[in-house]
């Protein structure tokens, strides 16, 4: 049996992420969580089994004397737990895999699920993000979760070729999930699941909706998922304010899966304005659901949506995106023919139960055991 130890911080898709990888991955499999002591509570299980879990010092924001008591601990529960495999996500805690991985002489992958680098247009921040990233390799293999992700941490991070892998990101099918919610909307509406950030480009989203609004009163959006770590959400706020879109705005905290589910199902199409993704799950779980997609044209983004056939891909524009939605909004045949095109995309590529043996075979390739710099 493989023991594979993931270490990142349980919150928001990442959390969604390590659930449906444990749950689906066969029984050849032992997983070991390491998170942060603020994170999700919520039990791991497998087989109605629970999974080990450790908390450690692991924080999102920087701070040199609490990344070494981290580190630490992570060093000795490596050491205690022996795993054949560390599977490291998103920036912090793929700094402490990887230097755990090195240290202990683990073989690790690191999933970005989307580069830190991306995350600033501050030209300075980026150089120092991809310097760090660089250095920070080691032996680690990159486990991107898009092929977009692959060419950016073989172009910018200089990953090579042999150690830059995919997985893409997979979800259970969302049709199969009960629902159970006395969710009551009968308009017609979108909905779009993001917090309030620079990589959700909620502003953005607000000047689009301005547009629509303009040729269409009734129009209405769910941005869902507003309650976690939102630094911008007190001033997205009040730009709804501001604009008077009370009406045409709906903020809505972080819900049970089932019910963001219920939103999205009963949404005309789902939409994002990202500037970035690895490879968003919450656009997989509305293809799942036969959705069509309206999203930006931006890294992730293009891997699970086509152009033209489940949805359209736009550049960063107000206009642009305003006179898709309106269109999409009013042409129910189109939404037919993308909602069943969706489906299909969904069920050939992303479906998790059909995916996951292509993750299991990554973790048990004998070839790739020992990586040497």
């Amino acid at each position: 049996m493989k023991k594979i130890l993931h270490i990142g911080q349980i919150i928001g898709g990442l959390d969604v992420y390590i659930r449906n990888v444990i749950e689906y991955s066969s029984s050849d499999f032992e997983f070991i969580v390491v998170h942060g002591k603020k994170d999700n509570s919520k039990p791991i299980l497998k087989n109605s089994k629970l999974i080990n879990e450790y908390q450690i010092n692991l924080y999102r924001n920087l701070n040199p004397y609490y990344d070494l008591i981290c580190i630490i601990q992570a060093i000795k529960i490596v050491l205690k737990e022996k795993p054949n495999v560390i599977h490291c996500h998103s920036a912090k805690g793929g700094v402490v895999g990887r230097i755990v991985g090195f240290i202990t002489n683990t073989k690790t992958f690191y999933t970005p699920h989307a580069f830190s680098f991306l995350a600033t247009e501050n030209k300075l921040k980026r150089k120092f993000y991809i310097v760090i990233e660089r250095l920070l390799k080691f032996n680690s293999f990159l486990l991107a979760c898009s092929e977009s992700e692959k060419v950016l941490g073989i172009t910018k991070i200089k990953y090579r070729q042999s150690h830059a892998l995919v997985w893409q990101n997979s979800v259970p099918d969302a049709t199969n999930v009960e629902i159970n919610s006395n969710f009551g909307e009968n308009d017609d509406f979108l909905c779009y699941i993001g917090r309030p950030s620079f990589q959700k480009n909620t502003f953005f989203l607000i000047d689009v909706v301005q547009k629509v609004v303009e040729k269409n009163q009734k129009f209405k959006l769910y941005l869902l998922g507003v309650g976690y770590h939102s630094p911008d959400l007190k001033i997205l706020e009040d730009l709804i304010r501001k604009y008077h879109l009370t009406n045409n705005i709906i903020l809505v905290e972080w819900l049970p899966q089932e019910e963001t589910f219920l939103y999205i199902k009963k949404s005309l199409f789902y939409i994002s304005v990202s500037r970035y993704e690895g490879l968003p799950l919450s656009i997989l779980e509305a293809m799942s659901l036969g959705k069509p997609i309206i999203a930006s044209k931006v890294s992730g983004n293009v891997d699970c949506v086509k152009n033209e056939f489940n949805g359209y891909l736009l550049p960063l524009d107000v206009q642009l995106f305003s006179e898709k939605i309106t269109e999409l909004w009013h042409d129910r045949e189109k939404r037919e023919d993308f909602s069943i095109n969706s489906r299909l995309k969904y069920l050939n590529e992303f479906q998790i139960e059909k995916q996951i043996k292509f993750l299991e075979h990554i973790y048990l390739d004998s070839n790739n055991n020992t990586p040497q710099n």
